[in-house]
């Protein structure tokens, strides 16, 4: 049986959902079957019921249960991903990465020590031509290309993103490495614009060049205000909805 890890920088909300999730793809609950209520799962694991409901919400989110009104929430039979969550105090795109979905692959496209631009060091709140570390990636859910993004990390930061080899070959999650480096995030901003993709973003993508994406610019910061994470994603949300969750808890 697993517990929820006191200590660890993951969010407790996250550890319920690896575990509810880990039970249904393990078949100890089936398709169809009701999951553990509120009152059940806070005895279970000491958890508040906003906590457990974050939790149950997050399986709905990702297409691992269905939420019925006034029965609770029912394992469903996962289809397509059913919309990438926007969290405001955990990574956005990361949640289906750090599950097990064979669905979804993530190619890095590079990724190393670069001189940051100007608007990302400013995001940042590092002086101008810093060297910080830039990971790009494109995500594809059944081998088609749905999202690519830029991820820029302060110098400060950037030896724990150059140490995860996980993160640079694509096969985990960067909001977990930067949380087991001591960067957990207590806020950010995410702005959300439509934009043309440029001739670049589109080989990506593997679409027209001027395609219409939805890009997100956001800045993430720690519990003492300090910005450590800048990126901006572009996503086909003709293939892929979003789904909106976001908390911020004061700005730097």
């Amino acid at each position: 049986m697993k517990h929820i890890k006191r200590a660890s920088p993951v969010p407790y909300y996250v550890q319920l959902y690896d575990v509810l999730l880990g039970r249904i793809q393990d078949g100890e609950l089936q398709p169809g079957e009701r999951l553990p209520g509120e009152s059940e799962l806070h005895r279970e694991f000491s958890l508040s019921r906003p906590t457990v409901r974050q939790a149950l919400d997050m399986l709905e989110t990702n297409g691992y249960a269905l939420k019925v009104a006034r029965r609770g929430y029912f394992v469903a039979e996962p289809t397509a991903p059913q919309g990438w969550l926007i969290e405001g105090l955990g990574g956005f795109l990361e949640s289906g990465l750090g599950h097990g979905d064979p669905r979804l692959t993530t190619r890095v496209v590079h990724s190393g020590e670069q001189k940051l631009p100007d608007e990302v060091a400013a995001a940042l709140r590092v002086p101008r031509n810093s060297a910080g570390f830039v990971l790009e990636r494109v995500r594809s859910i059944d081998g088609e290309p749905v999202l690519y993004s830029m991820n820029w990390t302060p110098p400060a930061v950037a030896p724990v993103v150059e140490a995860a080899t996980g993160v640079r070959d694509g096969s985990s999650s960067l909001t977990t490495a930067l949380q087991a480096g001591g960067y957990a995030a207590a806020g950010a901003r995410r702005v959300l614009h439509a934009v043309a993709a440029t001739p670049e973003i589109a080989a990506y993508l593997e679409i027209p060049p001027a395609t219409a994406l939805l890009r997100i610019r956001s800045t993430t910061w720690d519990k003492s205000l300090v910005p450590y994470d800048y990126y901006e994603t572009w996503l086909r949300t003709d293939i892929v909805p979003i789904a909106v969750d976001a908390t911020t808890r004061g700005t730097p």
